[in-house]
Protein backbone atom coordinates (compact mmCIF):
# COMPACT_ATOMS: atom_id res chain seq x y z
CA UNK A 1 0.00 0.00 0.00
CA UNK A 2 2.90 2.39 0.64
CA UNK A 3 4.23 2.49 -2.93
CA UNK A 4 0.96 3.65 -4.62
CA UNK A 5 0.59 6.35 -1.96
CA UNK A 6 4.15 7.54 -2.56
CA UNK A 7 3.56 7.62 -6.33
CA UNK A 8 0.34 9.56 -5.84
CA UNK A 9 2.12 12.09 -3.60
CA UNK A 10 4.91 12.48 -6.16
CA UNK A 11 2.45 13.03 -9.01
CA UNK A 12 0.52 15.55 -6.91
CA UNK A 13 3.70 17.38 -6.06
CA UNK A 14 4.79 17.51 -9.70
CA UNK A 15 1.36 18.77 -10.69
CA UNK A 16 1.58 21.53 -8.10
CA UNK A 17 5.03 22.51 -9.34
CA UNK A 18 3.76 22.56 -12.89
CA UNK A 19 0.88 24.76 -11.87
CA UNK A 20 3.24 27.11 -10.04
CA UNK A 21 5.41 27.14 -13.14
CA UNK A 22 2.51 28.58 -15.15
CA UNK A 23 2.33 31.40 -12.64
CA UNK A 24 6.01 32.28 -13.00
CA UNK A 25 6.74 32.02 -9.30
CA UNK A 26 9.95 34.01 -9.74
CA UNK A 27 8.00 37.10 -10.74
CA UNK A 28 7.60 40.23 -8.65
CA UNK A 29 5.03 42.97 -9.14
CA UNK A 30 1.51 41.99 -10.17
CA UNK A 31 1.10 38.21 -10.37
CA UNK A 32 -2.14 36.66 -11.64
CA UNK A 33 -2.79 33.48 -9.67
CA UNK A 34 -6.27 32.71 -10.99
CA UNK A 35 -9.09 34.43 -12.88
CA UNK A 36 -10.10 36.14 -9.65
CA UNK A 37 -6.95 36.35 -7.52
CA UNK A 38 -3.93 38.60 -7.89
CA UNK A 39 -0.84 39.06 -5.73
CA UNK A 40 1.33 42.16 -5.58
CA UNK A 41 4.79 40.77 -4.81
CA UNK A 42 7.29 43.29 -3.45
CA UNK A 43 10.40 43.77 -5.54
CA UNK A 44 12.76 43.74 -2.57
CA UNK A 45 13.39 44.51 1.08
CA UNK A 46 14.15 48.24 1.00
CA UNK A 47 11.83 50.88 2.42
CA UNK A 48 11.16 52.22 -1.09
CA UNK A 49 10.08 48.70 -2.10
CA UNK A 50 7.87 48.35 0.96
CA UNK A 51 10.21 46.31 3.20
CA UNK A 52 9.42 43.24 1.10
CA UNK A 53 5.77 43.13 2.22
CA UNK A 54 3.27 41.55 -0.17
CA UNK A 55 -0.35 42.40 -0.75
CA UNK A 56 -3.06 41.32 -3.20
CA UNK A 57 -6.68 41.47 -4.20
CA UNK A 58 -9.64 39.33 -5.18
CA UNK A 59 -12.04 40.39 -7.95
CA UNK A 60 -15.72 39.46 -8.09
CA UNK A 61 -18.67 40.69 -10.13
CA UNK A 62 -19.78 43.04 -7.37
CA UNK A 63 -16.51 44.33 -6.05
CA UNK A 64 -12.89 43.90 -4.97
CA UNK A 65 -11.38 42.76 -1.68
CA UNK A 66 -7.83 43.91 -0.92
CA UNK A 67 -5.48 41.94 1.33
CA UNK A 68 -3.03 44.27 3.10
CA UNK A 69 -2.42 47.80 1.89
CA UNK A 70 1.38 48.15 1.78
CA UNK A 71 3.77 50.48 3.56
CA UNK A 72 3.47 53.99 2.11
CA UNK A 73 0.81 56.03 0.29
CA UNK A 74 2.87 55.74 -2.90
CA UNK A 75 2.95 51.94 -2.72
CA UNK A 76 -0.75 51.80 -1.80
CA UNK A 77 -1.58 53.90 -4.84
CA UNK A 78 0.51 51.56 -7.00
CA UNK A 79 -1.65 48.71 -5.72
CA UNK A 80 -4.79 50.69 -6.53
CA UNK A 81 -3.48 51.33 -10.06
CA UNK A 82 -2.84 47.59 -10.45
CA UNK A 83 -6.44 46.89 -9.41
CA UNK A 84 -7.70 49.41 -11.95
CA UNK A 85 -5.63 47.73 -14.66
CA UNK A 86 -7.71 44.59 -14.05
CA UNK A 87 -11.21 45.82 -13.13
CA UNK A 88 -13.39 48.88 -12.68
CA UNK A 89 -15.35 47.18 -9.88
CA UNK A 90 -15.43 49.13 -6.62
CA UNK A 91 -12.98 48.31 -3.88
CA UNK A 92 -15.43 47.23 -1.17
CA UNK A 93 -13.27 45.58 1.45
CA UNK A 94 -9.76 45.58 2.89
CA UNK A 95 -8.49 42.83 5.18
CA UNK A 96 -5.42 43.59 7.30
CA UNK A 97 -3.77 40.23 8.04
CA UNK A 98 -1.98 41.95 10.94
CA UNK A 99 -1.05 45.44 12.12
CA UNK A 100 2.60 45.81 11.05
CA UNK A 101 3.20 49.09 9.18
CA UNK A 102 4.38 47.48 5.95
CA UNK A 103 1.01 45.71 5.72
CA UNK A 104 -1.41 48.34 7.01
CA UNK A 105 -0.20 51.91 6.60
CA UNK A 106 -1.74 52.13 3.11
CA UNK A 107 -5.23 51.85 4.64
CA UNK A 108 -5.82 55.57 4.12
CA UNK A 109 -5.72 55.18 0.32
CA UNK A 110 -8.41 52.50 0.28
CA UNK A 111 -10.51 54.18 2.96
CA UNK A 112 -10.71 57.12 0.55
CA UNK A 113 -12.13 54.67 -2.03
CA UNK A 114 -14.95 53.82 0.38
CA UNK A 115 -13.64 50.40 1.39
CA UNK A 116 -14.60 48.80 4.70
CA UNK A 117 -11.41 47.84 6.52
CA UNK A 118 -11.59 44.54 8.39
CA UNK A 119 -9.24 42.89 10.90
CA UNK A 120 -9.06 41.20 14.25
CA UNK A 121 -9.70 43.43 17.31
CA UNK A 122 -6.12 42.74 18.43
CA UNK A 123 -4.89 44.20 15.14
CA UNK A 124 -6.87 47.38 15.61
CA UNK A 125 -5.57 47.78 19.17
CA UNK A 126 -1.94 47.19 18.17
CA UNK A 127 -2.17 49.49 15.14
CA UNK A 128 -3.39 52.33 17.33
CA UNK A 129 -0.92 51.58 20.14
CA UNK A 130 2.32 51.07 18.23
CA UNK A 131 2.02 53.21 15.07
CA UNK A 132 2.89 56.52 16.79
CA UNK A 133 6.06 54.93 18.21
CA UNK A 134 7.03 53.58 14.79
CA UNK A 135 6.56 57.02 13.23
CA UNK A 136 8.62 58.67 15.99
CA UNK A 137 11.38 56.14 15.42
CA UNK A 138 11.55 56.92 11.70
CA UNK A 139 11.36 60.66 12.36
CA UNK A 140 14.31 60.52 14.75
CA UNK A 141 16.41 57.73 13.22
CA UNK A 142 15.70 57.56 9.47
CA UNK A 143 14.89 60.86 7.81
CA UNK A 144 14.77 59.38 4.30
CA UNK A 145 12.19 56.80 5.35
CA UNK A 146 10.21 59.36 7.31
CA UNK A 147 10.01 61.54 4.22
CA UNK A 148 8.02 58.76 2.54
CA UNK A 149 5.82 58.35 5.60
CA UNK A 150 5.25 61.90 6.87
CA UNK A 151 1.85 62.27 5.18
CA UNK A 152 0.49 58.99 6.48
CA UNK A 153 -2.77 59.01 8.38
CA UNK A 154 -3.12 55.90 10.49
CA UNK A 155 -6.52 54.39 9.65
CA UNK A 156 -7.63 51.58 11.97
CA UNK A 157 -10.03 48.83 10.88
CA UNK A 158 -13.75 49.70 10.75
CA UNK A 159 -14.98 46.29 11.77
CA UNK A 160 -13.69 43.08 13.32
CA UNK A 161 -13.70 39.60 11.85
CA UNK A 162 -14.22 36.15 13.34
CA UNK A 163 -12.88 32.80 12.25
CA UNK A 164 -14.49 31.33 9.13
CA UNK A 165 -16.17 34.59 8.13
CA UNK A 166 -17.26 34.52 4.47
CA UNK A 167 -17.53 37.40 2.02
CA UNK A 168 -19.34 36.99 -1.31
CA UNK A 169 -17.87 39.27 -3.96
CA UNK A 170 -20.18 37.98 -6.68
CA UNK A 171 -19.12 34.69 -8.24
CA UNK A 172 -16.21 34.25 -5.83
CA UNK A 173 -16.21 33.77 -2.06
CA UNK A 174 -13.45 34.79 0.32
CA UNK A 175 -13.06 33.00 3.66
CA UNK A 176 -11.23 34.67 6.54
CA UNK A 177 -9.56 32.28 8.97
CA UNK A 178 -8.51 33.49 12.42
CA UNK A 179 -6.46 30.76 14.05
CA UNK A 180 -5.18 32.58 17.11
CA UNK A 181 -2.05 34.57 17.97
CA UNK A 182 1.06 33.48 16.09
CA UNK A 183 3.17 36.07 14.24
CA UNK A 184 1.14 38.73 16.08
CA UNK A 185 -1.80 38.64 18.47
CA UNK A 186 -4.27 39.38 15.67
CA UNK A 187 -3.25 37.28 12.69
CA UNK A 188 -5.78 36.27 10.08
CA UNK A 189 -5.51 34.36 6.82
CA UNK A 190 -7.49 35.11 3.67
CA UNK A 191 -8.46 31.98 1.74
CA UNK A 192 -10.02 31.91 -1.73
CA UNK A 193 -11.35 28.34 -2.05
CA UNK A 194 -12.19 28.66 -5.76
CA UNK A 195 -8.54 29.23 -6.61
CA UNK A 196 -7.06 27.27 -3.69
CA UNK A 197 -5.11 30.39 -2.69
CA UNK A 198 -4.21 31.64 0.78
CA UNK A 199 -2.78 35.03 1.72
CA UNK A 200 -1.07 34.26 5.04
CA UNK A 201 0.45 37.58 6.08
CA UNK A 202 3.46 37.31 8.39
CA UNK A 203 2.84 33.64 9.17
CA UNK A 204 5.11 32.63 6.28
CA UNK A 205 8.14 34.26 4.65
CA UNK A 206 9.74 32.92 1.48
CA UNK A 207 13.42 33.78 1.21
CA UNK A 208 13.18 36.37 3.98
CA UNK A 209 13.90 36.04 7.68
CA UNK A 210 10.56 36.03 9.52
CA UNK A 211 9.97 38.51 12.32
CA UNK A 212 9.72 36.66 15.64
CA UNK A 213 9.84 39.74 17.81
CA UNK A 214 6.29 41.02 18.03
CA UNK A 215 4.97 41.41 21.61
CA UNK A 216 1.87 39.42 20.69
CA UNK A 217 3.70 36.50 19.05
CA UNK A 218 2.93 32.96 20.21
CA UNK A 219 5.52 30.48 18.92
CA UNK A 220 3.65 27.34 19.96
CA UNK A 221 0.43 28.41 18.28
CA UNK A 222 2.38 29.66 15.26
CA UNK A 223 3.59 26.12 14.65
CA UNK A 224 0.08 24.73 15.21
CA UNK A 225 -1.30 27.28 12.75
CA UNK A 226 1.21 26.23 10.11
CA UNK A 227 0.08 22.63 10.62
CA UNK A 228 -3.55 23.67 10.21
CA UNK A 229 -2.71 25.52 7.00
CA UNK A 230 -1.01 22.37 5.72
CA UNK A 231 -4.30 20.51 6.18
CA UNK A 232 -6.29 23.03 4.11
CA UNK A 233 -7.08 22.60 0.43
CA UNK A 234 -4.51 25.14 -0.71
CA UNK A 235 -2.30 25.03 -3.78
CA UNK A 236 -0.82 28.52 -3.71
CA UNK A 237 0.42 30.59 -0.79
CA UNK A 238 1.08 34.31 -0.94
CA UNK A 239 3.55 34.80 1.93
CA UNK A 240 3.94 38.00 3.88
CA UNK A 241 7.30 38.44 2.19
CA UNK A 242 8.81 36.67 -0.79
CA UNK A 243 7.44 35.08 -3.91
CA UNK A 244 4.34 32.95 -4.41
CA UNK A 245 4.96 29.42 -3.22
CA UNK A 246 3.34 26.16 -2.24
CA UNK A 247 2.90 24.33 1.03
CA UNK A 248 6.59 23.44 1.16
CA UNK A 249 7.24 26.82 2.77
CA UNK A 250 5.03 25.91 5.73
CA UNK A 251 7.55 23.28 6.76
CA UNK A 252 10.44 25.69 6.17
CA UNK A 253 8.83 28.24 8.46
CA UNK A 254 8.29 25.61 11.15
CA UNK A 255 11.93 24.51 10.88
CA UNK A 256 13.16 28.09 11.25
CA UNK A 257 11.08 28.74 14.37
CA UNK A 258 11.91 25.37 15.91
CA UNK A 259 15.65 25.60 15.24
CA UNK A 260 16.03 29.09 16.64
CA UNK A 261 14.03 28.19 19.76
CA UNK A 262 16.03 25.01 20.35
CA UNK A 263 19.38 26.75 19.90
CA UNK A 264 18.35 29.63 22.15
CA UNK A 265 17.18 27.19 24.84
CA UNK A 266 20.54 25.41 24.70
CA UNK A 267 22.45 28.70 24.98
CA UNK A 268 20.23 29.98 27.80
CA UNK A 269 20.83 26.82 29.82
CA UNK A 270 24.57 27.23 29.27
CA UNK A 271 24.36 30.88 30.40
CA UNK A 272 25.74 32.16 27.11
CA UNK A 273 25.06 35.92 27.05
CA UNK A 274 22.31 36.95 24.67
CA UNK A 275 24.55 39.29 22.68
CA UNK A 276 27.07 36.49 22.11
CA UNK A 277 24.32 34.07 21.05
CA UNK A 278 22.91 36.64 18.64
CA UNK A 279 26.29 36.94 16.91
CA UNK A 280 27.00 33.23 16.59
CA UNK A 281 23.70 31.48 15.86
CA UNK A 282 23.20 29.95 12.40
CA UNK A 283 19.91 28.67 10.95
CA UNK A 284 20.65 26.00 8.32
CA UNK A 285 18.90 26.81 5.07
CA UNK A 286 18.49 30.49 5.90
CA UNK A 287 22.01 31.63 5.01
CA UNK A 288 20.87 33.60 1.95
CA UNK A 289 17.62 34.98 3.35
CA UNK A 290 16.91 38.68 2.86
CA UNK A 291 16.75 41.08 5.82
CA UNK A 292 19.56 39.27 7.70
CA UNK A 293 19.41 41.96 10.41
CA UNK A 294 16.31 40.13 11.66
CA UNK A 295 18.32 37.06 12.71
CA UNK A 296 20.06 38.64 15.72
CA UNK A 297 16.82 40.49 16.49
CA UNK A 298 14.97 37.16 16.47
CA UNK A 299 17.54 35.59 18.78
CA UNK A 300 17.13 38.44 21.25
CA UNK A 301 13.34 38.20 21.03
CA UNK A 302 13.33 34.44 21.63
CA UNK A 303 15.80 34.81 24.51
CA UNK A 304 13.61 37.35 26.27
CA UNK A 305 10.47 35.34 25.72
CA UNK A 306 11.92 31.97 26.75
CA UNK A 307 14.17 32.89 29.70
CA UNK A 308 11.44 32.68 32.40
CA UNK A 309 10.25 29.28 31.12
CA UNK A 310 13.74 27.82 30.97
CA UNK A 311 15.37 29.40 34.01
CA UNK A 312 12.28 29.09 36.25
CA UNK A 313 13.42 31.45 39.03
CA UNK A 314 12.03 30.76 42.49
CA UNK A 315 11.73 34.43 43.44
CA UNK A 316 9.67 37.43 42.38
CA UNK A 317 10.06 41.20 42.25
CA UNK A 318 7.27 43.73 41.83
CA UNK A 319 8.70 45.24 38.67
CA UNK A 320 7.03 48.28 37.06
CA UNK A 321 5.37 47.62 33.70
CA UNK A 322 8.17 49.29 31.70
CA UNK A 323 10.81 46.82 32.90
CA UNK A 324 11.66 44.10 30.38
CA UNK A 325 13.86 41.03 30.50
CA UNK A 326 17.10 41.83 28.68
CA UNK A 327 19.16 38.71 29.37
CA UNK A 328 19.36 35.63 31.53
CA UNK A 329 20.48 32.04 31.73
CA UNK A 330 21.07 28.93 33.77
CA UNK A 331 18.39 27.19 35.77
CA UNK A 332 16.63 27.48 39.11
CA UNK A 333 19.75 26.29 40.98
CA UNK A 334 22.36 28.50 39.32
CA UNK A 335 21.52 31.39 37.03
CA UNK A 336 20.74 35.05 36.46
CA UNK A 337 18.13 37.40 35.00
CA UNK A 338 18.60 41.04 34.01
CA UNK A 339 15.77 43.53 33.59
CA UNK A 340 16.01 47.01 32.12
CA UNK A 341 13.71 50.02 31.84
CA UNK A 342 14.68 52.78 29.43
CA UNK A 343 13.18 56.16 30.25
CA UNK A 344 13.66 59.38 28.27
CA UNK A 345 16.66 60.50 30.30
CA UNK A 346 17.91 57.37 32.03
CA UNK A 347 18.23 53.60 31.91
CA UNK A 348 17.43 51.60 35.04
CA UNK A 349 18.71 48.04 35.44
CA UNK A 350 18.19 45.19 37.89
CA UNK A 351 20.35 42.08 37.70
CA UNK A 352 19.66 39.13 40.02
CA UNK A 353 22.04 36.17 40.25
CA UNK A 354 21.69 33.07 42.37
CA UNK A 355 23.77 30.04 43.32
CA UNK A 356 23.86 27.39 46.09
CA UNK A 357 25.68 28.31 49.26
CA UNK A 358 26.52 26.68 52.57
CA UNK A 359 27.10 30.09 54.12
CA UNK A 360 24.83 31.66 56.66
CA UNK A 361 26.02 35.25 56.67
CA UNK A 362 27.05 37.83 54.07
CA UNK A 363 29.95 40.20 54.73
CA UNK A 364 31.02 43.28 52.78
CA UNK A 365 34.13 41.49 51.46
CA UNK A 366 31.87 38.97 49.66
CA UNK A 367 30.35 41.80 47.65
CA UNK A 368 33.72 43.45 47.06
CA UNK A 369 35.08 40.21 45.58
CA UNK A 370 32.12 39.92 43.21
CA UNK A 371 32.43 43.56 42.13
CA UNK A 372 36.13 43.03 41.41
CA UNK A 373 35.43 39.98 39.20
CA UNK A 374 32.64 41.87 37.45
CA UNK A 375 35.03 44.71 36.58
CA UNK A 376 37.77 42.32 35.42
CA UNK A 377 35.48 40.52 32.97
CA UNK A 378 33.08 43.32 32.01
CA UNK A 379 33.08 46.61 30.14
CA UNK A 380 32.56 48.91 33.14
CA UNK A 381 34.90 50.56 35.61
CA UNK A 382 33.32 50.67 39.07
CA UNK A 383 34.38 52.90 41.96
CA UNK A 384 33.14 51.94 45.43
CA UNK A 385 31.92 54.84 47.57
CA UNK A 386 30.97 52.82 50.64
CA UNK A 387 28.72 50.20 52.17
CA UNK A 388 25.23 50.30 53.67
CA UNK A 389 22.21 48.13 54.34
CA UNK A 390 19.10 48.14 52.16
CA UNK A 391 15.75 46.42 52.44
CA UNK A 392 15.63 43.16 50.48
CA UNK A 393 12.28 41.52 51.14
CA UNK A 394 12.06 42.72 54.73
CA UNK A 395 15.70 41.99 55.55
CA UNK A 396 18.32 44.69 56.03
CA UNK A 397 20.84 43.25 53.60
CA UNK A 398 24.51 44.18 53.31
CA UNK A 399 25.18 46.28 50.21
CA UNK A 400 27.94 48.28 48.56
CA UNK A 401 27.41 51.31 46.34
CA UNK A 402 29.34 53.63 44.07
CA UNK A 403 29.67 55.03 40.56
CA UNK A 404 30.55 53.45 37.24
CA UNK A 405 31.60 54.39 33.72
CA UNK A 406 32.37 52.43 30.57
CA UNK A 407 35.97 51.34 30.04
CA UNK A 408 37.90 53.26 27.38
CA UNK A 409 38.15 50.24 25.08
CA UNK A 410 34.43 49.40 25.32
CA UNK A 411 33.50 51.71 22.46
CA UNK A 412 30.66 53.12 24.55
CA UNK A 413 30.04 56.28 26.51
CA UNK A 414 27.99 56.59 29.66
CA UNK A 415 28.10 56.53 33.41
CA UNK A 416 25.87 56.13 36.42
CA UNK A 417 25.51 54.77 39.92
CA UNK A 418 25.26 51.24 41.30
CA UNK A 419 24.20 49.39 44.42
CA UNK A 420 24.88 45.69 45.00
CA UNK A 421 23.25 43.67 47.78
CA UNK A 422 23.43 40.01 48.87
CA UNK A 423 20.91 37.89 50.75
CA UNK A 424 20.87 34.19 51.67
CA UNK A 425 17.56 32.38 51.44
CA UNK A 426 16.81 28.66 51.37
CA UNK A 427 20.41 27.57 50.89
CA UNK A 428 21.03 29.98 48.01
CA UNK A 429 22.91 33.24 47.70
CA UNK A 430 21.01 35.92 45.78
CA UNK A 431 23.04 38.85 44.46
CA UNK A 432 20.92 41.83 43.43
CA UNK A 433 22.68 44.51 41.39
CA UNK A 434 20.96 47.85 40.80
CA UNK A 435 22.32 50.28 38.22
CA UNK A 436 21.33 53.65 36.75
CA UNK A 437 22.62 55.28 33.60
CA UNK A 438 21.72 58.53 31.90
CA UNK A 439 22.37 62.19 31.45
CA UNK A 440 20.59 63.32 34.60
CA UNK A 441 21.55 65.53 37.52
CA UNK A 442 22.65 64.16 40.89
CA UNK A 443 19.23 64.62 42.46
CA UNK A 444 17.44 62.69 39.73
CA UNK A 445 20.14 60.01 39.87
CA UNK A 446 19.42 59.54 43.57
CA UNK A 447 15.69 59.35 42.90
CA UNK A 448 16.29 56.71 40.24
CA UNK A 449 18.36 54.62 42.62
CA UNK A 450 15.73 55.07 45.34
CA UNK A 451 13.10 53.69 42.94
CA UNK A 452 15.32 50.67 42.18
CA UNK A 453 15.90 50.00 45.87
CA UNK A 454 12.13 50.15 46.39
CA UNK A 455 11.73 47.41 43.75
CA UNK A 456 14.49 45.36 45.44
CA UNK A 457 12.57 45.59 48.71
CA UNK A 458 9.75 43.52 47.13
CA UNK A 459 12.06 40.49 46.65
CA UNK A 460 10.41 37.30 47.87
CA UNK A 461 10.74 33.58 47.34
CA UNK A 462 7.90 31.92 45.47
CA UNK A 463 6.85 28.28 44.93
CA UNK A 464 8.49 27.24 41.68
CA UNK A 465 6.21 25.76 39.05
CA UNK A 466 6.88 22.08 38.42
Amino acid sequence: MKRPLMIFALVAGLAALAACGKLDVNKTGLVKISDHVYAMIAAGPTAVEGLGANSGFVVGRDGVLVIDTRYTPTLANELLEAIRSVTKAPVKYVVNTHYHPDHSWGNMVFKAQGAVIMARPETRAALEKYSPAYLDFYRLRSKDTYEMLKDIKIVPPDTTVADNEKIDLGGVTVVIRCLGPAHTAGDCVVVIPKGKVAFVGGLVSNGYHPNLGDPGADFDNWIKTLDRLAEMRISYIVPGQGKVCGKEMLESEKNYITRIRNKCEQDIRQMIPMEQAAKTIVIPGAEGYLQPNLLPFNVQSVYRREIPRIVRPDFALDLPADFQIMDGGGDSKLGFIRWDAAAETASLEIDTQWKPTSGREVIVQDIADVVKRYVETGIREMDTAGSKRIDIGGEKAVAQYGTWKYKKDAGLSGSGTWTWAFVIRGGKLYAIRLSTEGGVDAREERLNMDSLEKVASTFRLTPRAS
